[in-house]
């Protein structure tokens, strides 16, 4: 089960990984990022993938190309392949061909001159320079059957006879009934490792350039340092330990403290580690999880016709359900239950405090407004965290930093009066 709209990762989390340059590779990537591994060793092999990639920097760092070669590039090969552009094999009728026929010299000739040094310079700059003892064995097949076919071109011979003007009609005869050789999968192939190749260096650039750091998992312990949210600017850094027997954590804190934001910071190191992907922490260690669930904004369900006090009971229960499954279930839930009346959300924030601490194989977050639960909840099992606030001169002052214990600050009333709300409807 995943459930992490509310880290809204195409909006905010996606562009810190996005350098590609080919609409592909773009899409690679969202595909990349946006689905977890069913496995460890897979989410184990991406990580592997990155790393090799962040071992090869000096070479592969200022990858690049003209995005409108590539297009180009692209739509020519594929025309060649498919036959829907016909290439004379017969190297006689080629040459009469070309000899007779300007506009088809021409226009074959630039598309050959275009393809030539596009792949040229990268097999040149990049490929070749890279160590492929870095990568995993699997990659390692994908990069070189890249330049296997790279190599078909005979790239070398033809890049110099173009940049000595000898690249001569005979020349030019030659090198199309290669291309006429290609195979259309064999052509589509090689595209598909391009763009995957592309998409990792992208991801290798994301976490090289915010220094992210690759998570470690293991069968219990949850520890993050110094982690925070990649899209604010100047992030308070915080950290946090836990252990199996202290399964649920409780964060109070009054409004506008962060409660929301560090919830959201948690969840999305959760998220990332489980791609492959380095996470926003200087030290992340964590379990791998069967199931995510990140309900940050639990708002009315028009299609389904949910409220929302219904839609915060049917998330909840998805998760209780997996985890009853037996699933490992990391799950955040933001201000749980605030859709109904406070004595029912009492009651029943009680009860799925205190019995979400049995499933010691899964981590809960949980933020409440809920004072009264600080006398109502069993000793074992639950970790209470707040967000530290405090007031100067009558006014809340907040640090966002994260520490434990519970949080009875109110500032609603103060807040309330210091827009003059109190004045504005009470004066005659």
């Amino acid at each position: 089960m995943l459930q992490v709209q509310d880290l809204s990762l195409e909006k905010d989390i996606l562009p810190l990984f996005d350098y590609t340059i080919s609409d592909h590779a773009a899409e690679v990537l969202r595909q990349t990022m946006l689905k977890v591994p069913d496995t460890l060793e897979e989410v184990y092999y991406r990580q592997s993938i990155l790393q090799g990639f962040i071992s090869n920097w000096a070479a592969i760092g200022d990858f690049s190309y003209q995005r409108l070669d590539v297009r180009e590039v692209y739509t020519f090969l594929d025309d060649v392949a498919t036959r829907r552009l016909v290439v004379e094999q017969n190297r006689l009728k080629a040459t009469l061909k070309l000899y007779t026929s300007e506009e088809e010299r021409y226009r074959l000739r630039a598309k050959a001159v275009q393809t030539v040094l596009l792949f040229h310079r990268l097999q040149t700059n990049y490929f070749s320079r890279l160590d492929l003892s870095a990568f995993p064995e699997k990659f390692q097949q994908q990069v070189k059957a890249i330049s296997a076919f790279l190599q078909k071109l005979q790239l070398t011979a033809n890049a110099y006879l173009i940049r000595e003007n000898k690249f001569s009609v005979s020349a030019l005869v030659k090198f199309s009934k290669v291309l006429a050789g290609l195979r259309v999968t064999e052509v589509h192939t090689f595209w598909e490792s391009f763009s995957l190749f592309e998409a990792f260096w992208s991801m290798a650039k994301g976490v090289e350039r915010h220094q992210l750091c690759f998570p470690v998992f293991s069968e219990g312990d949850f520890a993050m340092e110094d982690f925070y949210h990649p899209v604010l600017e100047n992030p308070v850094k915080n950290s946090l330990y836990l252990h199996p027997q202290e399964n649920v954590v409780l964060l109070t804190g009054p409004n506008m403290s962060g409660k929301s934001t560090l919830l959201r910071s948690v969840g999305l190191c959760v998220y990332l580690a489980h791609t492959g992907l380095g996470v926003p922490a200087s030290r992340c260690e964590l379990p791998f999880f069967d199931t995510i669930a990140i309900i940050i904004n639990a708002n009315d369900n028009l299609r389904s016709g949910y409220s929302h006090f219904m839609s915060e009971i049917q998330n909840l229960k998805a998760v209780v359900l997996e985890a009853n499954a037996g699933k490992k279930c990391f799950a955040v839930f933001d201000e749980i239950f605030r859709g109904t009346n406070i004595d029912d959300a009492l009651d029943i924030t009680r009860t799925t405090v205190n019995g979400l601490t049995k499933y010691h194989n899964s981590y809960f977050f949980i933020s409440t407004h809920l004072l009264q639960l600080k006398d109502n909840l069993v000793p074992d099992g639950i970790r209470k965290y707040n967000i530290a606030c405090e007031l100067e001169h009558g006014y809340p002052r907040f640090s966002y930093r994260l520490q434990e214990g519970w949080s009875d600050l109110k500032i609603g009333k103060i807040l309330f009066e210091k827009e003059g709300l109190g004045q504005l409807l009470t004066e005659q």
